[in-house]
């Protein structure tokens, strides 16, 4: 045989087995659809060493707690409290840092003075505060207190006209016990890993027909409206005690979960002054109360505003990443772990990444919300304005009952969602509200897509306690309007420390319970989320959703 032909021979068979073999054979594999998420370990070395060693985070929370203090919407305390927040954006570097429109809110409330004491038999001074956009009282009430419990129009009927101007205790005394639980925990591997079980939702059916002599707590509001009583007196709620006030403005009852301006003065005192008013009350030895209480409405702008600051993008700038927390606050303390500690956070991430002069890809934006404790209202208003709304009542207009009940099917009785051109152009939000405990892992809201990429991201982190995906659902934060809209929307597992019972929406909500390691890690911790977000290829992928959508 010719050689030649023979040489040629072999060629041709030596090609048709290197085409036929399999490609891991010759160390080459398909490529893949996208790129891996892998976590940026020297930026995040970076980010450590910027937010660890030169953190601003805690100036900043005490400047917002100490100087400015609880931040009620449409207050003057609220208003100072966006200019600073702006101002320091701009310190901090930041762009486009603005005071944005959320929506119509309703009437703003500040507490100006509150004295509460016992005179006779004996004297004590009496911790106490208002209830938020409760009236103030005429003028310095002092009498003897009528306990006046009232549960049915047949007792409204019983006290018609009794009441006028009177110091009226609305309940029964509360008994108060000991504690013998800590007071503060942080998460245990059993407790981290209960939470990566995820148990499938049942949506709790109804309450039955209303009696017909029960009361809505409208009606009595204006029973007590109409009677002119001087001041409503109720004991504190919750199990801690040891002069622990809960000041906010909710009732139990889901219809009564709403607010109502100008109700009468109504103030809530520590449980156990409470309750010692009412034993003295028991033995018919007279009482005597001096109560003064001075609070003003704010009615001229209407609107809840958000605060903005932005890093801007480069190759994919009209993109978004966005993080989070709420600016307003009860009036009790100065809502330090709820949730200044969690704009702090925000705010010092977005710090650290300017300080290390990142270039993200996608412009990376902060947002402070108005109304959260109220029902979401300003990220409510902010998503129903920038991303998208349903066909049906706007997000940004429903109360907080409706929205409480739309639950598990956040669209209602829509029949589909109309999206806004930013709809597709927001990749993530990522929110920090549960306190002031460090950062544990995160809640994915049943993203089952996120869950390979968020773990890759958390593998350098694991030193620092972050470790836990829970598919599950939580509630209770301003990412639950971007998720329910299907715009991936996050809130992060925190230590539970003593935000519950001890600290939320208490006058011990101050900046002295929060914990400073704690946030720094959070802070660096969200810096790295948001980085990673802003920097992949593609957006972060999202739930589907059980109706269209339609481009507006």
């Amino acid at each position: 045989m010719n050689r030649n032909r023979i040489i040629a021979g072999c060629c041709v068979l030596i090609l048709i087995m290197f085409i036929s073999s399999p490609s891991q054979d010759r160390g080459v594999r398909p490529a893949p659809a996208s790129r891996p998420d892998k976590a940026d370990i020297a930026m995040v070395n970076r980010i450590w060493e910027e937010g660890v060693n030169r953190s601003r985070l805690m100036e900043s929370l005490s400047y917002l707690t100490d100087v400015i203090g609880p931040r009620i919407p449409g207050s003057p305390a609220m208003k100072k409290g966006h200019d600073w927040a702006v101002g320091r954006f701009k310190e901090f570097g930041m762009v486009n840092a603005a005071i944005e429109p959320s929506g119509e809110y309703g009437p703003g409330w500040q507490n100006e003075y509150v004295s509460v004491h016992l005179t006779a038999p004996a004297y004590q001074p009496v911790v106490a505060f208002p209830v938020p956009w409760t009236m103030g009282t005429k003028e310095k009430i002092t009498g003897q207190p009528i306990l006046a419990i009232i549960g049915s129009k047949a007792d409204m009927e019983k006290y018609k006209g009794k009441l006028k101007g009177a110091i009226v205790f609305t309940q029964p005394p509360r008994k108060t016990q000991p504690v013998f639980e800590p007071t503060a925990k942080r998460y245990s591997d059993a407790d981290l890993k209960k939470l990566t079980e995820t148990p499938i939702p049942i949506k709790p059916k109804r309450a039955g027909a209303r009696k017909t002599d029960e009361l809505k707590w409208e009606d009595l509001v204006e029973f007590f409206r109409s009677e002119d009583v001087g001041v409503l007196v109720e004991s504190s709620s919750g199990r801690s005690d040891y002069g622990t006030v809960h000041v906010d403005a909710y009732r139990s009852a889901a219809e009564s979960d709403q607010l109502i301006p100008n109700q009468s003065p109504r103030i809530i005192m520590a449980a156990e002054h409470y309750a010692r008013i009412c034993r003295i009350m028991d033995f018919k030895v007279p009482v005597t109360l001096e109560v003064e209480v001075r609070n003003t409405f704010y009615d001229q702008d209407l609107q809840g505003y958000n605060v903005v600051a932005e890093i801007p993008g480069t190759d994919k700038s009209d993109e978004l990443v966005m993080l989070g927390g709420h600016f307003d606050s009860w009036a009790g303390g100065t809502g330090a772990v709820d949730d200044a500690a969690g704009c702090s956070v925000v705010m010092e991430a977005m710090r650290i990444l300017k300080a290390l002069g990142v270039k993200p890809r996608r412009t990376i934006r902060a947002a402070f919300w108005t109304g959260e404790e109220q029902g979401f209202y300003g990220s409510r208003g902010y998503v129903s304005r920038h991303f998208g709304d349903t066909d049906k009542k706007s997000l940004g207009q429903l109360d907080l009952r409706e929205y409480d009940e739309s639950w598990r099917s956040p669209l209602g009785d829509s029949k589909k969602l109309i999206a806004k051109p930013e709809y597709g152009k927001i990749s993530g939000y990522f929110n920090y509200d549960n306190g002031s405990g460090r950062i544990r892992g995160i809640y994915i809201q049943e993203n089952f897509q996120v869950k390979p990429i968020f773990e890759e991201w958390m593998k350098p982190l694991q030193d620092l306690g972050v470790a836990t995906i829970a598919l599950q659902s939580t509630e209770g934060t301003d990412h639950l309007p971007f998720d329910y809209i299907g715009i991936p929307g996050f809130q992060f597992i925190q230590d539970p420390l003593d935000y519950f019972p001890n600290l939320h929406h208490t006058n011990q909500d101050i900046y002295d319970h929060c914990v400073e390691e704690d946030l720094i890690q959070s802070a660096v911790v969200m810096a790295v989320f948001v980085y990673q977000t802003a920097m992949r290829d593609e957006m972060l992928p999202r739930k589907p959703l059980p109706l269209p959508v339609e481009m507006k």
